[in-house]
């Protein structure tokens, strides 16, 4: 009878421990049980307007960043001073007072929080970078709602993230779900400003 009892204590103790790590994965990955569509252009199609931006004379660059703790607004600074872009500091209405559980419950929503700003000549960009941190393995809220703020049908949509670890491929399923008809192309984590350089070089967009 005593073994018994200890073999279902020892099931019941399993079942708390599974049913708490299910809890805290869920916590974590605030889009993992979501279905979220690429609505992104093709690669093909990708591509040959990535050619034609790159070989166009005159083109004109937009630096666009979602920065909370500055770490990425250094990045998009490098960025828009090797490159010559036009800086625009993406900020949400209202400031995040509890970023950590906000942030997350805006993920697990699938949350458009409104932006404090516009970018009023939009259209005058061929290029446009859009740089982020990654938060629990996702997309900020507020740069979806950037990215489904503007007709960027034609330009060219470039992400860069900033992270201690994780990769940029972590995000792009909530990056992509707000990018229907728009060309993404040469998406980078950037862990320090030396390698703005190089990924540049690989993008081949003559900038």
């Amino acid at each position: 009878m005593k073994q018994k009892r200890g073999l279902i204590t020892v099931i019941m103790v399993i079942i708390i421990l599974l049913a708490l790590l299910t809890a805290y994965n869920i916590f974590r990955y605030p889009a993992m049980f979501r279905r979220l569509p690429d609505r992104s252009l093709g690669e093909a199609e990708t591509e040959q307007l990535k050619d034609e931006i790159a070989a166009k004379e005159g083109k004109r660059v937009l630096v666009a960043y979602f920065s909370y703790s500055g770490t990425t607004r250094r990045a998009a600074e490098a960025l828009s001073s090797q490159t010559g872009a036009d800086l625009y500091e993406i900020a949400p209405k209202e400031a995040y007072s509890n970023v950590y559980m906000q942030s997350n419950m805006e993920i697990r929503r699938n949350s458009r929080p409104e932006l404090a700003g516009t970018v009023e000549n939009m259209e005058d960009y061929d290029i446009v970078f859009v740089g982020y941190p990654v938060w629990f393995h996702a997309t900020p809220a507020p740069v979806n709602t950037f990215l489904e703020s503007y007709d960027l049908a034609g330009k060219l949509v470039v992400p860069f993230c900033t992270s201690g670890g994780s990769d940029i491929s972590e995000t792009m399923p909530t990056f992509l779900q707000s990018c229907e008809g728009l060309a993404v192309y040469g998406e980078n984590r950037i862990s320090s400003t030396g390698e703005i350089e190089g990924w540049l070089e690989e993008l081949d967009l003559n900038l």
